[in-house]
């Protein structure tokens, strides 16, 4: 007697379809239950990072499933962007995103008539050199502008309050399914949630994560004929003078603030020198300045004040010309 394989084919998908079904309604229940419980568990701003805290990243910024938060008028910065096509683009964190240097460079760039005088500013505080390098990927490279900034480098070296960047990209699809679903919210819980001493944290951006962003955005910059200016942070900070608030939430031990800072400039020299992109070492023409009457830096002694961003403007004016005449 010959046996019908389709029989066989039948009883095993009838089999998978039973268990399928079995693994759906596991989930059901445990997701109603959660419900009942009333258990939540959101990584942003339940876990967050040093900046922006819950507060502002709830009041000033909005949730992207790509780049985690973009300021709130962000897309329609993208659509004049778009409609206007600026000759640069400026990137980076807060530095940027409340830095007046993006505006004073542009009219200066203006003023001497050079051939590059229009641009956005894209920066967003608190943002990484990971966070940067996929806008570049998904909203600057688009709008292909002839020179790019890159101002990244004091959010990469600060403590990962959560989990790092990297872990973060590699759950993303988790995180989205988070925002529908308690069980995706109590496996994330589960993964990312435990209490860790901080002196076991690790950076938000590894150093040699930094290295690899920086090179990348450098790479995809120019295969897209874009020229890259990466920019070093400056900053005021002084060994054994290092602002407290710093050891709450950015860092292990106040003491690694300026050799770290430090570290990660090194990085950013070395990338641009083994790359051969054009460097704008505001951390050594700031280290350079005399000491000035106005103060060019805020108290945290990482942003600038007006007369810091002016001086930011002089000196990557030549920076941006340079740049734009090497394309």
């Amino acid at each position: 007697m010959t046996t019908d394989p389709r029989n066989g084919i039948r009883a095993a998908g009838g089999k998978v379809l039973l268990v399928g079904l079995s693994v759906l309604l596991c989930f059901g229940v445990a997701e109603v239950g959660l419900r009942i419980k009333g258990f939540e568990f959101h990584l942003m701003p339940t876990i967050q990072f040093g900046w922006p805290d819950p507060a502002t990243l709830h009041d000033r910024y909005r949730d992207d499933p790509d780049l985690f938060w973009v300021l709130r008028d962000y897309q329609d910065r993208l659509a004049r962007a778009r409609a206007t096509h600026p000759d640069i683009v400026f990137m980076g964190d807060s530095c940027t995103e409340f830095g007046t240097y993006p505006e004073i460079t542009l009219a200066a760039l203006a003023g001497e008539k050079e051939p590059v005088s229009t641009g956005v500013s894209l920066g967003t505080g608190g943002w990484s050199s990971s966070q940067g390098l996929e806008q570049l990927r998904r909203d600057v490279l688009p709008l292909h502008p002839r020179v790019v900034t890159i101002y990244y480098g004091w959010n990469d070296h600060w403590v990962a309050l959560g989990p790092t960047d990297a872990e973060l990209e590699r759950v993303r699809w988790l995180l989205a399914f988070a925002e529908h679903s308690r069980l995706a919210q109590l496996i994330v819980k589960a993964r990312f949630g435990l209490s860790v001493p901080m002196a076991e944290r690790p950076n938000r951006v590894p150093i040699d994560a930094y290295r690899a962003n920086l090179s990348a955005m450098v790479r995809l910059a120019r295969n897209a004929g874009i020229a890259p200016v990466l920019i070093t942070a400056p900053t005021n900070h002084v060994r054994g003078h290092e602002p407290a608030y710093l050891a709450v939430r950015h860092l292990r031990n106040l003491s690694e603030l300026v050799p770290l800072h430090e570290q990660y400039l090194d990085v950013a020299r070395d990338v641009a020198r083994r790359s051969g992109a054009v460097l704008c070492d505001l951390a050594k023409d700031f280290a350079a300045l005399p000491p000035p009457p106005t103060p060019l830096f805020l108290a945290d002694g990482i942003h600038l004040t007006p007369a810091g961003d002016h001086v930011i403007a002089r000196f990557l004016l030549p920076c941006i010309v340079q740049a734009a005449s090497s394309r």
